[in-house]
């Protein structure tokens, strides 16, 4: 059946090559984020349909550049620009790096090669999101993605399928970016504000409701994954959201149903959290939270090395040179990630697709009060509510090679797009009336005369 589905998908993104490129982008994100050959491995076996994916979108992108229909104008923004930077600093920070023994190198090449991947299938993706139609499917595979796992986390939980769970957290598939529990959370994250202001955005009764159950059950998700950071990031993202939905009975009941649900469901987290401090308070030497002392080491680490870094994926082994017994964990922050491991460019780059984001988001804001759609609209609300609970998330996680992040980004800026062609087509259309009345006024006066 796995097999069938994905060749009937292979085939519409072919046949549609042409005619509907986008959906190849579509296909490409859906893999990418799904990750199926993880989740159906024995369906997959010899078979790589990332590779399948990701080649039928360049095609279909060098298709659209030959005939002159990629709209080359889409690549002019921050946020392209800062991928482009990020790319660059992490070679040089990997060539120039004072580590490089061959026990770092590997794992640096293996971030080095999965963020190259990921720049070059963005900007191959965003050459394909040029219009509404392109936006919207990509918007429905965040949703459906989203639904699958929520129901896939809570089938986990009440089949009795335990051997999904590690010490009592659930794990995403096996092998794939989402095995650690932390990760496969923010995915949740990113997908509940398409969830939630996808509510108003849908007509159909029975979508309506799929929406509605979804919720309590994305965040029982979280609770299986026992995430801390997660279910912050989760309630400040519902937060924003219920700000945002001109509602008040439905706020009230979103941001209750959220509280009562964490307080009645959420003991995992709590025990979790009971637990580090039982720990801390039975060894002397052993920190209350670990997180704490990797970013004290972090922060280190930058003043050590603030232009490029000690090396993509080196600051375990720049900590144990440099701070010996101090700490053996990660940053644990992607921003100190990103700035210990690459430098303070790349830092600072990362720090800034949140603000070129939020100018976005505005500019979109005041553009869809003079031309409403109500299709964007929801994108660019839910869109800025994902990327807030995403930074969230990542203040106590490593995420600078979590994919699903640099694909919202992507759709923000793929709406920002469309709605920047929309309002100037609008504006043109405005002018062509405008001058076709003035005509028709100077027509009267003359026949007066």
């Amino acid at each position: 059946m796995i097999k069938l589905l994905t060749l009937l998908f292979i085939a519409l993104a072919v046949l549609t090559i042409t005619s509907a490129p986008y959906i190849a982008a579509a296909f490409y994100m859906g893999v990418s984020i799904l990750q199926p050959q993880y989740v159906w491995f024995w369906a997959f076996t010899g078979i790589s349909i990332f590779k399948i994916s990701a080649g039928i979108a360049i095609i279909a992108w060098f298709i659209q550049m030959i005939r002159g229909k990629v709209n080359w104008q889409i690549y002019n923004n921050g946020i392209f620009y800062g991928m482009f930077i990020l790319l660059i600093v992490f070679q040089l920070s990997d060539l120039l790096s004072p580590f490089s023994t061959y026990v770092s190198r590997v794992s640096s090449t293996l971030v080095l090669d999965i963020y190259s991947t990921i720049f070059v299938m963005f900007f191959i993706t965003l050459g394909l999101m040029n219009s509404e139609n392109a936006v919207k499917s990509v918007i429905a595979v965040v949703v459906a993605v989203t639904i699958y796992y929520t129901y896939w986390a809570n089938n986990a939980y009440f089949s009795g399928l335990w051997q999904l769970f590690e010490s009592g957290r659930l794990a995403g598939p096996s092998g794939s970016p989402y095995r650690d529990g932390n990760a496969f959370s923010i995915l949740f994250v990113i997908g509940l504000p398409f969830i939630l202001f996808g509510i108003y955005q849908v007509d159909k009764k029975w979508q309506k409701l799929l929406l509605i159950i979804a919720i309590p059950l994305i965040w029982h998700a979280l609770v299986l994954c026992a995430s801390r950071g997660a279910m912050l990031s989760a309630g400040v993202s519902t937060i924003v959201a219920a700000l945002m939905i001109r509602s008040k009975a439905f706020n009230i009941v979103l941001v209750l149903g959220f509280v009562v649900f964490v307080i009645d469901q959420g003991g995992a987290v709590i025990s979790r959290t009971v637990e580090t401090v039982q720990r801390a308070e039975s060894s002397q030497d052993a920190p209350i939270n670990p997180r704490i002392v990797s970013w004290t080491v972090g922060l280190e680490l930058i003043k050590k090395h603030p232009v490029l870094g000690v090396g993509p994926q080196r600051f375990l082994q720049a900590s144990g040179f440099y701070f010996p017994g101090k700490s053996r964990h990660v940053a644990h922050n992607t921003f100190l990630n990103f700035a210990a491991n690459t430098g303070l460019i790349a830092g600072f780059t990362y720090l800034s697709f949140f603000w070129i984001a939020r100018k976005m988001y505005k500019s979109n804001k005041q553009a869809l009060e003079k031309n409403p759609n109500k299709f964007h609209t929801y994108v660019n609300k839910a869109g800025i509510c994902s990327l807030i609970g995403f930074f969230v998330g990542a203040i106590f996680l490593d995420l600078i090679i979590f994919e699903p992040f640099y694909l919202l980004l992507l759709i923000l800026v793929a709406n920002n797009f469309v709605i920047r062609e929309r309002a100037i087509a609008s504006d043109q259309v405005t002018e062509s009336d405008s001058g076709a009345e003035i005509s028709q006024q100077s027509k009267v006066r003359m026949k007066r005369v």
